[in-house]
Protein backbone atom coordinates (compact mmCIF):
# COMPACT_ATOMS: atom_id res chain seq x y z
CA UNK A 1 0.00 0.00 0.00
CA UNK A 2 1.23 3.55 -0.64
CA UNK A 3 2.51 6.01 1.79
CA UNK A 4 -0.47 8.34 2.19
CA UNK A 5 0.27 12.03 2.95
CA UNK A 6 -2.55 14.80 3.78
CA UNK A 7 -1.85 18.46 3.74
CA UNK A 8 -3.68 21.22 5.54
CA UNK A 9 -5.04 24.54 4.10
CA UNK A 10 -4.17 28.02 4.96
CA UNK A 11 -3.76 29.05 8.85
CA UNK A 12 -4.60 25.64 9.80
CA UNK A 13 -1.58 22.85 11.19
CA UNK A 14 -1.14 19.20 10.68
CA UNK A 15 -3.08 18.48 14.37
CA UNK A 16 -6.70 19.29 12.91
CA UNK A 17 -5.90 16.23 10.50
CA UNK A 18 -5.09 13.41 13.09
CA UNK A 19 -9.16 12.63 13.16
CA UNK A 20 -8.88 12.21 9.73
CA UNK A 21 -5.67 10.39 9.80
CA UNK A 22 -6.68 7.67 12.70
CA UNK A 23 -10.13 6.96 10.86
CA UNK A 24 -8.05 5.95 7.90
CA UNK A 25 -5.96 3.92 9.60
CA UNK A 26 -9.04 2.89 11.42
CA UNK A 27 -10.64 1.71 8.02
CA UNK A 28 -7.02 -0.35 7.50
CA UNK A 29 -4.25 2.62 6.06
CA UNK A 30 -1.02 1.21 7.27
CA UNK A 31 -0.18 3.84 10.03
CA UNK A 32 3.43 3.82 9.63
CA UNK A 33 3.21 4.86 6.45
CA UNK A 34 0.62 7.73 7.10
CA UNK A 35 2.04 11.71 7.08
CA UNK A 36 0.97 14.90 8.15
CA UNK A 37 2.35 17.86 6.04
CA UNK A 38 2.70 21.28 8.28
CA UNK A 39 3.66 24.53 6.85
CA UNK A 40 3.75 28.29 7.36
CA UNK A 41 1.09 30.13 5.99
CA UNK A 42 0.31 32.77 8.43
CA UNK A 43 3.37 34.75 7.18
CA UNK A 44 3.54 37.76 4.93
CA UNK A 45 6.94 37.22 3.49
CA UNK A 46 5.69 33.76 2.44
CA UNK A 47 4.17 33.12 -1.15
CA UNK A 48 3.15 29.92 -2.31
CA UNK A 49 6.13 29.39 -4.93
CA UNK A 50 8.37 29.02 -0.86
CA UNK A 51 5.85 26.49 -0.22
CA UNK A 52 6.00 24.65 -3.66
CA UNK A 53 10.34 24.76 -2.78
CA UNK A 54 9.78 23.53 0.85
CA UNK A 55 7.43 20.74 0.04
CA UNK A 56 10.34 19.42 -2.06
CA UNK A 57 12.63 19.46 0.48
CA UNK A 58 10.63 18.16 2.87
CA UNK A 59 9.00 15.14 0.72
CA UNK A 60 13.03 14.04 0.11
CA UNK A 61 14.19 14.62 3.71
CA UNK A 62 11.51 12.19 4.43
CA UNK A 63 12.74 10.03 1.55
CA UNK A 64 9.13 9.51 0.28
CA UNK A 65 9.41 7.83 -2.90
CA UNK A 66 9.81 9.96 -6.28
CA UNK A 67 8.69 6.96 -8.69
CA UNK A 68 5.31 7.35 -10.76
CA UNK A 69 1.79 6.10 -8.54
CA UNK A 70 4.04 5.81 -5.71
CA UNK A 71 2.15 7.44 -3.03
CA UNK A 72 -1.17 8.69 -2.47
CA UNK A 73 -2.07 12.46 -1.24
CA UNK A 74 -4.89 14.17 0.53
CA UNK A 75 -5.39 17.95 0.62
CA UNK A 76 -7.59 20.29 2.19
CA UNK A 77 -8.46 23.90 0.86
CA UNK A 78 -5.13 25.60 0.05
CA UNK A 79 -3.26 22.85 0.33
CA UNK A 80 -4.71 22.01 -3.42
CA UNK A 81 -3.11 24.92 -4.97
CA UNK A 82 0.46 23.97 -3.30
CA UNK A 83 -0.25 20.57 -4.72
CA UNK A 84 -1.18 21.79 -8.12
CA UNK A 85 1.91 24.04 -8.61
CA UNK A 86 4.13 21.78 -6.87
CA UNK A 87 3.46 18.85 -9.76
CA UNK A 88 3.52 21.21 -12.36
CA UNK A 89 6.73 23.16 -11.23
CA UNK A 90 8.63 20.06 -9.94
CA UNK A 91 7.13 17.57 -12.73
CA UNK A 92 5.38 18.51 -15.63
CA UNK A 93 7.08 21.33 -16.42
CA UNK A 94 10.68 19.09 -16.40
CA UNK A 95 8.80 16.22 -18.74
CA UNK A 96 8.48 14.10 -15.85
CA UNK A 97 5.60 12.42 -14.20
CA UNK A 98 4.33 13.16 -10.78
CA UNK A 99 4.91 10.37 -8.14
CA UNK A 100 1.53 10.94 -6.96
CA UNK A 101 -1.06 7.67 -7.49
CA UNK A 102 -4.55 8.56 -6.24
CA UNK A 103 -5.00 12.54 -4.99
CA UNK A 104 -8.01 13.55 -2.99
CA UNK A 105 -8.94 17.50 -2.64
CA UNK A 106 -11.19 18.27 0.45
CA UNK A 107 -12.73 21.32 -0.47
CA UNK A 108 -9.58 23.02 -2.54
CA UNK A 109 -9.71 26.45 -3.15
CA UNK A 110 -8.87 25.86 -6.73
CA UNK A 111 -10.26 29.14 -8.02
CA UNK A 112 -9.95 31.34 -5.04
CA UNK A 113 -12.37 31.96 -1.68
CA UNK A 114 -14.56 34.60 -0.74
CA UNK A 115 -13.10 34.90 2.09
CA UNK A 116 -9.14 36.03 0.61
CA UNK A 117 -9.81 39.47 0.70
CA UNK A 118 -11.43 39.93 3.96
CA UNK A 119 -8.81 38.14 5.64
CA UNK A 120 -6.15 40.49 4.28
CA UNK A 121 -8.38 43.34 6.01
CA UNK A 122 -8.18 44.60 9.37
CA UNK A 123 -10.22 42.47 10.93
CA UNK A 124 -8.41 39.16 9.33
CA UNK A 125 -5.47 40.45 10.62
CA UNK A 126 -6.98 40.85 14.49
CA UNK A 127 -8.62 37.36 14.15
CA UNK A 128 -5.69 35.37 12.50
CA UNK A 129 -2.85 37.10 12.98
CA UNK A 130 -2.33 37.41 16.21
CA UNK A 131 -2.09 33.47 16.61
CA UNK A 132 0.57 33.56 13.97
CA UNK A 133 4.33 33.00 14.84
CA UNK A 134 4.47 36.76 13.51
CA UNK A 135 2.20 38.92 15.24
CA UNK A 136 -0.65 40.69 13.10
CA UNK A 137 0.03 38.63 9.56
CA UNK A 138 -2.03 36.45 7.67
CA UNK A 139 0.27 35.35 4.90
CA UNK A 140 -0.54 38.13 2.48
CA UNK A 141 1.04 36.73 -0.34
CA UNK A 142 -0.88 33.46 -0.14
CA UNK A 143 -4.27 35.42 0.52
CA UNK A 144 -3.36 37.41 -3.15
CA UNK A 145 -3.38 33.97 -4.69
CA UNK A 146 -6.45 32.98 -2.73
CA UNK A 147 -8.26 35.76 -4.26
CA UNK A 148 -11.34 35.44 -5.99
CA UNK A 149 -10.38 36.26 -9.84
CA UNK A 150 -6.34 35.89 -8.98
CA UNK A 151 -3.95 36.17 -11.64
CA UNK A 152 -2.14 33.08 -9.64
CA UNK A 153 -5.45 31.21 -9.83
CA UNK A 154 -5.82 31.91 -13.74
CA UNK A 155 -1.97 31.55 -14.36
CA UNK A 156 -1.76 28.21 -13.05
CA UNK A 157 -5.36 26.92 -14.73
CA UNK A 158 -3.17 27.84 -18.07
CA UNK A 159 -0.53 25.73 -17.11
CA UNK A 160 -2.26 22.77 -15.31
CA UNK A 161 -5.63 22.09 -16.72
CA UNK A 162 -5.35 23.57 -20.48
CA UNK A 163 -1.72 23.19 -20.95
CA UNK A 164 0.33 19.56 -20.12
CA UNK A 165 -1.75 17.75 -17.81
CA UNK A 166 -0.72 15.47 -14.82
CA UNK A 167 -4.19 14.86 -14.04
CA UNK A 168 -6.32 11.90 -15.82
CA UNK A 169 -7.36 8.44 -15.78
CA UNK A 170 -4.02 7.32 -16.67
CA UNK A 171 -1.74 9.94 -14.59
CA UNK A 172 -2.68 11.11 -11.32
CA UNK A 173 -6.49 10.55 -10.77
CA UNK A 174 -7.67 13.44 -9.14
CA UNK A 175 -10.95 13.57 -6.85
CA UNK A 176 -12.50 16.65 -5.89
CA UNK A 177 -15.00 16.48 -3.19
CA UNK A 178 -16.52 19.69 -1.30
CA UNK A 179 -19.63 20.54 0.47
CA UNK A 180 -22.39 23.10 -0.60
CA UNK A 181 -23.22 24.27 3.30
CA UNK A 182 -22.00 26.96 5.00
CA UNK A 183 -21.30 27.64 8.62
CA UNK A 184 -23.22 27.41 11.89
CA UNK A 185 -23.01 30.40 14.88
CA UNK A 186 -21.09 33.13 14.54
CA UNK A 187 -18.98 32.08 11.84
CA UNK A 188 -21.87 31.72 9.46
CA UNK A 189 -20.72 35.69 9.16
CA UNK A 190 -18.49 34.26 6.46
CA UNK A 191 -21.22 32.20 4.40
CA UNK A 192 -22.03 33.26 0.98
CA UNK A 193 -24.80 30.94 -1.33
CA UNK A 194 -22.89 28.78 -3.80
CA UNK A 195 -20.47 27.81 -0.87
CA UNK A 196 -19.32 25.70 2.23
CA UNK A 197 -18.54 28.81 3.76
CA UNK A 198 -14.94 29.05 2.47
CA UNK A 199 -14.96 28.13 -0.99
CA UNK A 200 -17.69 28.44 -3.61
CA UNK A 201 -18.41 24.76 -4.96
CA UNK A 202 -17.54 26.63 -8.35
CA UNK A 203 -13.92 27.29 -7.23
CA UNK A 204 -13.47 23.63 -6.11
CA UNK A 205 -14.65 22.28 -9.19
CA UNK A 206 -11.40 21.72 -11.37
CA UNK A 207 -13.19 21.15 -14.26
CA UNK A 208 -13.50 23.76 -15.91
CA UNK A 209 -13.30 25.75 -19.77
CA UNK A 210 -12.39 29.22 -21.22
CA UNK A 211 -13.19 31.39 -24.38
CA UNK A 212 -11.52 34.13 -26.07
CA UNK A 213 -13.64 37.43 -27.02
CA UNK A 214 -12.49 39.92 -29.81
CA UNK A 215 -14.16 43.44 -30.48
CA UNK A 216 -12.05 44.16 -33.46
CA UNK A 217 -12.72 47.95 -34.89
CA UNK A 218 -15.23 48.82 -36.66
CA UNK A 219 -17.46 45.50 -35.72
CA UNK A 220 -20.66 45.23 -34.05
CA UNK A 221 -20.33 41.56 -33.74
CA UNK A 222 -17.40 40.49 -31.79
CA UNK A 223 -15.21 37.27 -32.61
CA UNK A 224 -16.15 34.44 -30.01
CA UNK A 225 -14.02 31.36 -30.23
CA UNK A 226 -14.79 27.86 -29.30
CA UNK A 227 -15.86 27.42 -25.49
CA UNK A 228 -11.97 25.26 -24.05
CA UNK A 229 -12.67 22.27 -22.29
CA UNK A 230 -10.17 21.68 -19.43
CA UNK A 231 -7.66 18.98 -20.52
CA UNK A 232 -7.27 15.57 -18.55
CA UNK A 233 -10.05 14.27 -16.59
CA UNK A 234 -11.10 14.90 -12.60
CA UNK A 235 -13.56 13.32 -10.41
CA UNK A 236 -16.29 16.31 -8.62
CA UNK A 237 -18.53 14.55 -6.17
CA UNK A 238 -20.98 17.77 -3.62
CA UNK A 239 -21.96 16.38 -0.47
CA UNK A 240 -24.82 17.69 0.63
CA UNK A 241 -25.03 19.24 4.45
CA UNK A 242 -20.70 19.47 4.74
CA UNK A 243 -19.45 22.68 5.53
CA UNK A 244 -15.58 23.37 4.68
CA UNK A 245 -14.53 22.01 7.89
CA UNK A 246 -16.70 18.97 8.33
CA UNK A 247 -15.69 17.72 4.43
CA UNK A 248 -12.30 16.92 6.38
CA UNK A 249 -13.71 14.61 8.99
CA UNK A 250 -12.92 17.12 11.73
CA UNK A 251 -16.87 16.73 13.31
CA UNK A 252 -16.98 13.66 14.96
CA UNK A 253 -20.58 13.99 15.70
CA UNK A 254 -21.68 14.86 11.22
CA UNK A 255 -23.91 12.56 10.70
CA UNK A 256 -22.27 11.85 6.82
CA UNK A 257 -19.33 10.76 8.05
CA UNK A 258 -19.16 7.01 7.71
CA UNK A 259 -20.42 7.63 3.81
CA UNK A 260 -18.20 10.76 3.16
CA UNK A 261 -15.03 8.33 4.70
CA UNK A 262 -16.16 5.65 2.27
CA UNK A 263 -15.82 8.10 -0.55
CA UNK A 264 -12.20 9.33 0.18
CA UNK A 265 -11.83 5.56 0.58
CA UNK A 266 -12.70 4.83 -2.73
CA UNK A 267 -10.98 7.59 -4.20
CA UNK A 268 -7.99 6.62 -2.75
CA UNK A 269 -8.10 2.69 -3.65
CA UNK A 270 -8.56 3.08 -7.40
CA UNK A 271 -5.98 1.30 -9.34
CA UNK A 272 -6.63 1.69 -13.23
CA UNK A 273 -8.00 3.89 -15.63
CA UNK A 274 -10.97 2.07 -16.18
CA UNK A 275 -12.55 2.24 -12.41
CA UNK A 276 -11.29 6.16 -12.41
CA UNK A 277 -13.55 6.52 -15.39
CA UNK A 278 -16.72 4.64 -13.66
CA UNK A 279 -15.65 6.75 -10.25
CA UNK A 280 -15.98 9.86 -11.99
CA UNK A 281 -18.96 8.53 -14.03
CA UNK A 282 -20.55 7.67 -10.18
CA UNK A 283 -19.19 10.97 -8.83
CA UNK A 284 -20.91 13.19 -11.46
CA UNK A 285 -24.36 11.18 -10.90
CA UNK A 286 -24.76 11.94 -7.40
CA UNK A 287 -23.38 15.56 -8.17
CA UNK A 288 -26.11 16.35 -10.75
CA UNK A 289 -28.51 14.43 -8.37
CA UNK A 290 -27.67 17.17 -5.86
CA UNK A 291 -27.62 20.27 -8.13
CA UNK A 292 -31.42 19.51 -9.71
CA UNK A 293 -32.67 18.92 -5.62
CA UNK A 294 -31.61 22.01 -4.88
CA UNK A 295 -32.05 24.36 -8.33
CA UNK A 296 -36.16 24.34 -7.78
CA UNK A 297 -35.10 25.79 -4.19
CA UNK A 298 -36.60 29.43 -2.99
CA UNK A 299 -33.35 29.50 -0.60
CA UNK A 300 -30.56 29.84 -3.50
CA UNK A 301 -27.78 29.07 -1.39
CA UNK A 302 -27.55 25.29 -2.50
CA UNK A 303 -28.33 26.68 -6.69
CA UNK A 304 -25.84 25.93 -8.85
CA UNK A 305 -23.82 28.46 -9.80
CA UNK A 306 -20.82 29.44 -11.70
CA UNK A 307 -17.55 31.11 -11.37
CA UNK A 308 -17.23 33.47 -14.69
CA UNK A 309 -13.71 35.35 -14.21
CA UNK A 310 -13.16 38.26 -16.84
CA UNK A 311 -10.03 39.36 -17.94
CA UNK A 312 -9.84 42.33 -19.77
CA UNK A 313 -7.09 43.26 -21.94
CA UNK A 314 -6.43 45.54 -25.21
CA UNK A 315 -4.87 44.68 -28.81
CA UNK A 316 -1.67 45.91 -27.21
CA UNK A 317 -1.67 43.51 -24.13
CA UNK A 318 -2.22 46.45 -21.47
CA UNK A 319 -4.95 45.59 -19.08
CA UNK A 320 -8.14 47.58 -19.07
CA UNK A 321 -9.17 48.49 -15.49
CA UNK A 322 -12.35 50.88 -15.78
CA UNK A 323 -15.20 48.55 -17.09
CA UNK A 324 -18.71 47.26 -16.92
CA UNK A 325 -19.95 44.03 -18.29
CA UNK A 326 -23.48 44.40 -19.30
CA UNK A 327 -26.13 41.50 -19.50
CA UNK A 328 -29.78 42.48 -21.49
CA UNK A 329 -32.10 41.54 -23.92
CA UNK A 330 -32.41 45.19 -25.63
CA UNK A 331 -30.13 48.07 -24.67
CA UNK A 332 -32.41 50.03 -26.33
CA UNK A 333 -35.31 49.43 -24.49
CA UNK A 334 -36.62 51.72 -21.51
CA UNK A 335 -38.05 48.38 -19.31
CA UNK A 336 -35.62 45.60 -20.06
CA UNK A 337 -37.20 43.14 -18.24
CA UNK A 338 -34.82 40.60 -18.96
CA UNK A 339 -32.06 42.58 -17.72
CA UNK A 340 -33.41 43.81 -14.24
CA UNK A 341 -34.27 39.76 -13.29
CA UNK A 342 -30.44 39.22 -14.37
CA UNK A 343 -29.13 41.53 -11.73
CA UNK A 344 -31.64 41.19 -9.38
CA UNK A 345 -31.66 37.16 -9.10
CA UNK A 346 -28.67 35.60 -11.57
CA UNK A 347 -25.68 37.80 -10.52
CA UNK A 348 -24.92 37.09 -7.30
CA UNK A 349 -21.86 38.63 -6.57
CA UNK A 350 -18.69 40.35 -8.76
CA UNK A 351 -15.51 40.85 -6.79
CA UNK A 352 -12.71 43.29 -8.43
CA UNK A 353 -9.45 41.28 -7.83
CA UNK A 354 -8.39 44.16 -5.55
CA UNK A 355 -4.57 44.46 -7.54
CA UNK A 356 -5.95 44.19 -10.82
CA UNK A 357 -9.53 45.09 -11.74
CA UNK A 358 -8.89 43.99 -14.88
CA UNK A 359 -9.69 40.30 -13.18
CA UNK A 360 -13.16 40.34 -11.87
CA UNK A 361 -15.42 37.53 -10.55
CA UNK A 362 -18.72 37.26 -11.70
CA UNK A 363 -21.01 34.47 -9.21
CA UNK A 364 -23.91 33.43 -11.68
CA UNK A 365 -26.45 31.34 -9.99
CA UNK A 366 -27.50 29.15 -13.23
CA UNK A 367 -30.18 27.52 -11.34
CA UNK A 368 -32.07 31.42 -11.88
CA UNK A 369 -30.62 32.12 -15.02
CA UNK A 370 -32.12 29.42 -16.92
CA UNK A 371 -35.87 30.39 -15.38
CA UNK A 372 -35.74 33.56 -16.58
CA UNK A 373 -33.98 32.50 -20.09
CA UNK A 374 -36.90 30.13 -20.76
CA UNK A 375 -39.93 32.28 -18.88
CA UNK A 376 -39.05 35.31 -20.88
CA UNK A 377 -38.14 33.65 -24.25
CA UNK A 378 -35.57 36.88 -25.38
CA UNK A 379 -31.57 35.69 -26.33
CA UNK A 380 -29.19 37.34 -23.58
CA UNK A 381 -26.71 39.56 -24.70
CA UNK A 382 -23.59 40.54 -23.18
CA UNK A 383 -21.38 43.64 -24.27
CA UNK A 384 -18.75 45.96 -22.64
CA UNK A 385 -18.43 49.49 -21.75
CA UNK A 386 -14.69 50.60 -20.54
CA UNK A 387 -12.72 53.83 -20.14
CA UNK A 388 -11.33 56.45 -21.53
CA UNK A 389 -13.53 57.07 -23.91
CA UNK A 390 -13.17 57.82 -27.39
CA UNK A 391 -16.09 59.59 -28.46
CA UNK A 392 -15.20 62.42 -25.50
CA UNK A 393 -13.58 65.09 -27.41
CA UNK A 394 -10.58 65.82 -25.00
CA UNK A 395 -9.48 62.27 -25.00
CA UNK A 396 -6.90 61.06 -28.10
CA UNK A 397 -6.67 57.28 -27.73
CA UNK A 398 -9.21 54.96 -26.30
CA UNK A 399 -12.11 52.66 -26.70
CA UNK A 400 -15.75 53.12 -29.01
CA UNK A 401 -17.75 50.99 -26.18
CA UNK A 402 -20.47 53.59 -25.06
CA UNK A 403 -22.23 53.98 -27.85
CA UNK A 404 -25.50 52.41 -29.42
CA UNK A 405 -23.22 52.30 -32.64
CA UNK A 406 -19.99 51.52 -31.39
CA UNK A 407 -18.95 48.39 -29.67
CA UNK A 408 -21.60 45.33 -30.41
CA UNK A 409 -22.76 42.60 -27.96
CA UNK A 410 -22.08 38.38 -27.48
CA UNK A 411 -26.05 37.43 -28.26
CA UNK A 412 -26.87 33.83 -26.78
CA UNK A 413 -30.36 31.96 -27.15
CA UNK A 414 -31.09 29.38 -24.73
CA UNK A 415 -29.16 26.52 -25.57
CA UNK A 416 -25.98 29.07 -25.56
CA UNK A 417 -26.59 29.88 -22.67
CA UNK A 418 -26.46 26.89 -20.62
CA UNK A 419 -22.92 26.07 -22.82
CA UNK A 420 -21.71 29.72 -21.87
CA UNK A 421 -23.34 29.62 -17.91
CA UNK A 422 -22.86 25.87 -16.35
CA UNK A 423 -23.19 25.26 -12.63
CA UNK A 424 -20.59 24.53 -10.54
CA UNK A 425 -17.77 25.37 -12.44
CA UNK A 426 -15.32 28.18 -13.42
CA UNK A 427 -15.52 29.59 -16.59
CA UNK A 428 -12.59 32.00 -17.71
CA UNK A 429 -13.26 34.86 -20.24
CA UNK A 430 -10.34 36.24 -21.98
CA UNK A 431 -11.60 39.58 -23.53
CA UNK A 432 -9.61 42.01 -25.62
CA UNK A 433 -10.60 44.98 -26.56
CA UNK A 434 -9.16 47.17 -29.62
CA UNK A 435 -7.53 50.75 -28.58
CA UNK A 436 -8.23 53.27 -31.21
CA UNK A 437 -6.22 56.68 -31.49
CA UNK A 438 -7.82 59.80 -33.26
CA UNK A 439 -5.93 61.56 -36.14
CA UNK A 440 -5.06 64.48 -34.35
CA UNK A 441 -2.96 62.21 -31.60
CA UNK A 442 0.08 62.75 -33.90
CA UNK A 443 0.34 64.62 -36.83
CA UNK A 444 2.90 65.47 -40.14
CA UNK A 445 2.93 68.86 -41.30
CA UNK A 446 5.27 70.74 -44.10
CA UNK A 447 7.64 73.40 -42.46
CA UNK A 448 5.97 76.05 -43.86
CA UNK A 449 2.99 75.10 -42.46
CA UNK A 450 4.08 74.41 -38.94
CA UNK A 451 4.90 78.81 -39.22
CA UNK A 452 1.74 79.58 -40.29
Amino acid sequence: MNPLLIIHGWSDDCHSFLPLADALAAAGRDVDSLYLGDYVSLDDDVRIKDLVAGLSRAWHQKKLPDTPRSVDVIVHSTGGLVIRDWMDTEYVSKGLKPPIHNLVMLAPANFGSPLAHKGRALYGRVIKGFNSRKPLQTGTHILKALEMASPYSWDLAERDRFGDNAMSASGVRTTVIVGNTGYRGISSLANESGSDGTVYVATANLNCASVQIHFPEGDRKPRVNAIRESRGETAFLVKDGFDHSSIALKDPQHPGNAELLQNILEALSITNATDFKSWVAKCQQQTDEITARHAGSRDDYKHGFQNTVFRVRDNYGFHVCDYVIEFYHDVDAKKDRLAELFNKKALQKVHAYKDDSALRSFMINCSELYRIIDKQGKPLSISLSALPDLNIEENMAGYCSFGNDDIGQMELDAAAVRRFFAPNRTLLVDLTLTRLQKDALFTIRKRQDASE
